[in-house]
């Protein structure tokens, strides 16, 4: 690295960066659409196998920034504003990847719920990732990116009440304490989503000062 690079993170700088991340995260949502979209259990099973490499490939996308964030000494954002935000994404990867993991386990079927609330999640994603775009361009515009995932998250949360409140006093507990858990993961997938909205609108409100 240069030394002007470690003074001003020129080259991939942060915003570029925190996009990888995102485009990252958002494959992996991708994935997990469509592993519930499979019908069959090669095609799933294969899906999944990609859901995990595409989540290391997001892990090594934080690593990478990490290490930048490490070594370069002025930033052009906070650097707990850009550490925290790049969390907040990973978390999202995380919990995509681990609701195939969880359907995988614990057998469950995909309902419509499910399927509801995992387009949202990949719309709220593909929000963010509008947003950090326009971090250096357009303030306002960032802002109303995040405006738009954190509603997504808002919808996000009806959905996951309304799945928990359709079972019926005659579903197995068993069952339904494995769906929760499903459901859980993508709602905590979308209050990522609005941690790291407001991280950005906190960014453009400093950057405003």
């Amino acid at each position: 690295m240069r030394w002007r690079d470690l003074l001003t993170g020129t080259g991939d700088s942060f915003p570029q960066l925190l996009s990888r991340q995102l485009e990252e995260t958002l494959l992996v949502v991708e994935a997990v659409l469509d592993y519930i979209k499979a019908d069959n259990f090669e095609d799933k099973e294969s899906i999944a196998a990609t859901a995990g490499e595409l989540e290391h490939q997001a892990d090594a996308a934080r690593q990478e920034l990490m290490d930048r964030l490490s070594q370069t000494f002025v930033t052009p954002f906070d650097r707990e504003d850009i550490n925290e935000l790049s969390r907040a994404i990973d978390d999202i990867a995380d919990y995509a990847e681990n609701t195939i993991k969880e359907i995988r386990l614990y057998q469950v079927e995909t309902d419509q719920f499910i399927r509801d609330m995992v387009r949202t999640l990949h719309d709220a994603v593909q929000a963010l990732a509008e947003a950090v775009a326009m971090l250096t361009q357009d303030g306002q515009a960032a802002n109303r990116a995040a405006m738009v995932a954190k509603s997504l998250e808002n919808k996000m949360e009806g959905l996951y009440r309304k799945a928990i409140a359709h079972f019926s006093p005659e579903t197995p507990v068993h069952y339904l304490i494995k769906m929760r858990e499903v459901y859980r993961h993508l709602s905590n997938a979308a209050d990522r989503v609005d941690l790291a909205a407001n991280v950005i609108n906190s960014i453009v409100v400093k950057q405003n000062l």
